[in-house]
């Protein structure tokens, strides 16, 4: 979507807008955000160097706007674009709300050319209703309370008048208000003296609008030069573990815009032509990305469906060996040209941020990891091409991460192939669910095995706090050593030694026969030395399993069984 200066907009026009003005306006919206994702980062509820709310919606809006092609001139088709855009680009929980409710607020405008204030409140509520449906169980104080609080103020306003000045005002001014209100709705928000995150980036994406309804595109002009610069594929190196067995040949990827599609022809048609393909769209418009050793063939088929766009091809079998000399490679035998999945095997796709992580995955049994976690949570996308990379038809996703669980969700639901979420939130229960798998079982009948494995181990996690806060009766100072067990914020201390030992006296398990110690990245060996003496004094008879996580940020992952 071009991302260039509304200047021509008279004041009239400023109360309707056409599908080229509500892309722009989107594109000034995703550039807004995109300025102030770390103020967003900054709102986490716990002082762990993972706040990633801003960075999450940030690239969630980047991706809807990139799947907005240039010159569309109706509402409608601009919403449908910048719903499938984000839901693709999903990233994390708060990403994955979002892309809920750009969806709503498609479903909100179908069948409209142009866009008014009455218009701009039907799809708001329809997005707070949808936003509502995609989380079993909704909670105030969150984005959602936001999103509600708009679609009130703006439904009343348009009640009144249509103009779109109008109600996006309300909106914004409603939004504002539900979303100071959220430190009451949650103890946990009032403890940490913070607003929701993913609420204030609904705030600041509806500003973003406003910005663009009233001429204003100044703020964030170059971060919409920096999203058009950047292309709708890349191969990302923390991915490249994906590709299976097929890194050489060229990473292919584009996207085709026509009338009458036959969509599920195309898809089959295309994959038939290479490996690893992840082909979404509808009548009307198709994303492709497939491996093929001809992208030319792949290329003229496509060119007689209708025009094409966003084409990208890379070299893959330049880009492995640049990437395996920078040791960030993620996959493992299972996956190569002598190890292909046996048919009818289950596949089993994990998440982790770390080469020892991913390595003691691999070594479990997961066909594929994907790199991410903490700070860098996966997209849908990224899920996809794991998934149907591993040429299996029935796989199961290990998110390992409580912000994953979502976006894997939503992955399993945008393939063709048998797809469950064993919903483990840290690498050590996605230790404990492989060791649970058996392979002569059914898809179903492992995921329960799986889940039921995560009750037996206690994940610890220690890492340094990022700023001052009083939370969960523990009073944090930036810079501290910080202790979480289970995700809650427990323990904080000067050094490794004392929150290790107040962490393991709170474990509460009985007689632990398994202790398996990540160490990360920052990890020294005198914090190593101290995370052993600790264990060994509080589990004297369990086994201690030291080992080199590698993943950032967090000094020890420790499993407890």
């Amino acid at each position: 979507m071009s991302g260039g200066s509304p200047s021509g907009m008279t004041a009239a026009r400023t109360q309707i807008w056409d599908g080229r003005q509500l892309g722009e306006a989107f594109a000034l919206a995703a550039a807004t955000l995109e300025a102030r994702r770390e103020f967003v980062n900054g709102l986490n509820v716990f002082p762990v160097p993972d706040g990633d709310t801003g960075s999450n919606m940030a690239m969630t809006m980047d991706s809807a706007v990139r799947a907005i092609p240039p010159e569309t001139s109706s509402v409608t088709e601009v919403g449908r674009h910048l719903a499938h855009g984000a839901l693709m680009g999903a990233r994390g929980n708060s990403g994955v709300i979002l892309s809920q409710i750009l969806r709503g607020f498609a479903s909100g405008i179908v069948d409209r050319d142009e866009l008014d204030g009455q218009d701009l409140a039907r799809a708001l509520r329809s997005a707070q209703k949808l936003a509502y449906k995609a989380v079993m169980r909704p909670v105030e104080g969150t984005m959602l309370t936001v999103i509600r609080g708009s679609a009130d103020r703006a439904e009343a306003t348009a009640q009144r008048s249509p103009s779109l000045t109008a109600v996006l005002r309300q909106a914004i001014e409603g939004a504002q208000a539900a979303l100071d209100s959220t430190p009451q709705l949650l103890d946990i928000l009032r403890q940490a003296g913070v607003v929701d995150a993913g609420g204030q980036g609904l705030v600041i994406i509806l500003e973003g609008l406003e910005r663009y309804a009233l001429g204003d595109t100044t703020v964030g002009e170059a971060n919409l030069a920096a999203i058009e610069s950047t292309a709708p594929f890349h191969l990302v190196p923390e991915f490249a573990g994906t590709h299976g067995d097929d890194s050489y040949g060229y990473c292919t990827n584009f996207m085709v815009f026509g009338q009458g599609l036959d969509f599920e022809r195309v898809r089959e048609e295309i994959a038939a032509m290479g490996q690893s393909a992840v082909i979404v769209g509808d009548d009307t418009i198709i994303k492709v990305h497939i491996h093929t050793e001809r992208p030319g063939q792949v290329l003229d088929y496509a060119t007689g469906l209708g025009s094409l766009d966003q084409i990208k091809i890379d070299n893959m079998a330049r880009q492995t060996a640049a990437l395996a000399e920078q040791r960030i490679l993620v996959g493992n035998a299972a996956t190569t040209p002598d190890s292909k999945p046996t048919p009818g095997a289950i596949a089993i796709v994990a998440v982790a941020a770390g080469d020892g992580l991913a390595g003691a995955l691999r070594d479990m049994g997961a066909t594929t990891v994907v790199r991410g976690g903490q700070t860098m949570n996966p997209s849908t996308e990224d899920l996809l091409k794991a998934v149907n990379g591993t040429g299996a038809d029935r796989v199961i996703i290990l998110p390992n991460n409580p912000n994953v669980i979502m976006t894997a969700n939503q992955a399993a639901k945008w393939t063709d192939r048998e797809v469950c979420v064993a919903p483990t939130r840290s690498v050590p229960q996605g230790l404990a669910a492989l060791a649970a798998f058996q392979s002569g079982e059914t898809l179903d009948r492992n995921v329960e095995l799986m889940t039921g494995a995560l009750s037996h181990v206690v994940t610890l996690e220690l890492t340094t706090a990022m700023r001052d806060v009083a939370l969960n009766g523990v009073q944090i100072r930036q810079g501290q050593m910080i202790g979480l067990l289970d995700d809650e914020l427990t323990a904080a201390g000067d050094d490794v030694a004392s929150v290790s030992c107040d962490l393991f006296a709170r474990v509460g398990l009985d007689a632990p026969e398994l202790i398996t110690v990540f160490a990360g990245a920052d990890a020294t060996g005198a914090d190593i030395a101290a995370i052993r003496q600790a264990a060994n004094h509080a589990f004297p008879d369990a086994e201690i399993d030291l080992a080199d996580g590698g993943q950032p940020h967090y000094r020890f992952v420790i499993g407890i069984e």
